[in-house]
């Protein structure tokens, strides 16, 4: 049946070896960045370099954000102003409308007849003053032709007043009786 069992035992034969001496190198020792402690300082250098560079990205790409948000929000402010001042511009027209309406003469003598009882005249009067031109004359001692002068003179300057405040007010009633059809605003 079988046999008993047997311990093998394995027999190196000895393989001859060269020997070994100390030979001195011209290569430098391991200094720290070869070795493992070198490694994880540059590791670690590394580290806080990426960082500081990704810190740095993200505070520019906040402040980025944050100008796009202002330059939105002033965006939206100006639409805003551009839509009231379209409807002021709007207003505007409205009221310069009625204001022509309102200033219009037929309105403004049917407005005076029915209210104020005042109708156009039959006949209009104008006076006529002549325009006298006073000159400069020396001073003497006034007799009585001298005095009568002088307030004929000064008759004639009243005169040139009065004739002057009536011309304004010449001008003014016609004012009020044609309108400022020509005096409109042009836009």
């Amino acid at each position: 049946m079988g046999e008993a069992a047997r311990k093998l035992t394995i027999r190196h034969a000895a393989v001859a070896r060269p020997q070994l001496r100390l030979v001195k190198s011209h290569v430098r020792p391991a200094t720290k960045r070869n070795s493992r402690s070198g490694h994880s300082k540059d590791a670690a250098s590394a580290f806080r370099v990426f960082c500081v560079v990704m810190a740095a990205l993200t505070i520019v790409g906040m402040l980025r954000i944050t100008l796009a948000v202002q330059a939105q929000e002033a965006a939206i402010d100006a639409n805003d102003l551009l839509a009231v001042i379209k409807a002021e511009e709007q207003v505007a027209t409205a009221l310069e409308a009625d204001r022509s309406t309102l200033a219009a003469p037929s309105r403004i003598e049917s407005i005076a007849s029915s209210s104020l009882n005042m109708a156009q005249p039959d006949e209009v009067c104008y006076i006529d003053l002549p325009a006298v031109e006073v000159g400069d004359e020396p001073i003497v001692e006034p007799s009585t032709e001298k005095v009568a002068q002088t307030k004929s003179a000064k008759s004639t300057t009243v005169a040139s007043v009065i004739s002057t405040v009536m011309d304004v007010a010449v001008g003014e009633a016609q004012v009020l009786l044609v309108g400022d059809v020509g005096i409109a605003s042009v836009k």
